[in-house]
């Protein structure tokens, strides 16, 4: 398919800039940018992030960043059907999809309401090429699939971080996850199977909620210390570096001085 003619440089009011090289760094504001795709779907990615405007307690954001629409390619991408979500900037708050580890509850409470409009939502969990950003396409349904990869890792770290009821992460929709899943849904007053596309709709919903209910407004120096070795443990667990690195952490944390400094945040 030729390159589709619509095109936007915002969604639902907020500018969409472009942040890879060499036009700008990752995990930055980014410039602005042309981003081409279908008018119809252009109309679902306004449609998804007003909603989570209005949801989010950090109310509308600044920038949006992505790593592209159209390309020509084969996939949704290269349809004008699919949109790559690298970061959102608020004013007083950024979120870098590629900080799932360090704040997976803020992350899914985004993925929830992103599921809510489109059906494929690839991310950090789903494999490596998709740790620094949202991959979205509308290329199948957005009902839950007890069969599906994505979904069942999202509804897994779900259940594990927003709910505090903590499953095998493992994509596999097995006894552990249903037994999960009902006990949530009865504590939150649903009940029936996600299958039905308004019980999993209304489900994405109060996954946000809850997740976006827990987001703070700062995270105080041991807070940040522990995400950072959180970190370093899933992103380099089958690294050599992995043991370097923590032991020159380790010398600074166990500092005498350092101690007494964190000592004051407690």
């Amino acid at each position: 398919m030729s390159r589709p003619q619509n095109y936007f440089t915002e969604l639902s009011g907020i500018p969409v800039h472009y942040a890879r090289p060499p036009v700008a760094p990752y995990a930055t504001r980014g410039r602005s940018y042309r981003f081409y795709c279908l008018e119809a779907f252009e109309q679902k990615l306004a449609a998804c992030f007003e909603e989570l405007w209005q949801v989010c307690p950090y109310g509308q954001a600044e920038v949006i960043t992505s790593a592209g629409a159209y390309v020509n390619k084969a996939g949704y991408h290269g349809l004008g059907r699919g949109f790559d979500l690298d970061a959102i900037f608020w004013p007083d708050k950024d979120f870098i999809t590629l900080d799932y580890p360090s704040n997976p509850v803020f992350y899914l409470g985004i993925e929830a309401i992103i599921r809510r409009h489109f059906g494929t939502v690839l991310g950090y969990l789903y494999n490596r090429a998709h740790h620094d950003h949202f991959h979205i396409d509308d290329g199948s349904s957005v009902a839950f699939s007890r069969t599906s990869k994505s979904r069942v890792l999202f509804l897994q770290s779900a259940l594990t971080h927003v709910f505090a009821e903590p499953v095998l992460i493992d994509g596999i929709y097995g006894n552990q996850t249903s037994t999960a899943t009902y006990k949530i849904l009865n504590d939150i007053g649903l009940s029936g199977d996600l299958e039905d596309d308004a019980l999993w709709s209304q489900f994405l919903l109060s996954i946000s909620e809850s997740a976006f209910g827990q987001a703070l407004p700062e995270l105080s120096p041991p807070e940040i210390l522990r995400n950072l070795y959180t970190t370093i443990d899933t992103e380099l667990a089958d690294s050599e570096s992995r043991k370097r690195i923590e032991t020159v952490l380790n010398v600074f944390v166990d500092h005498e001085q350092t101690q007494e400094w964190l000592g004051t945040f407690e």
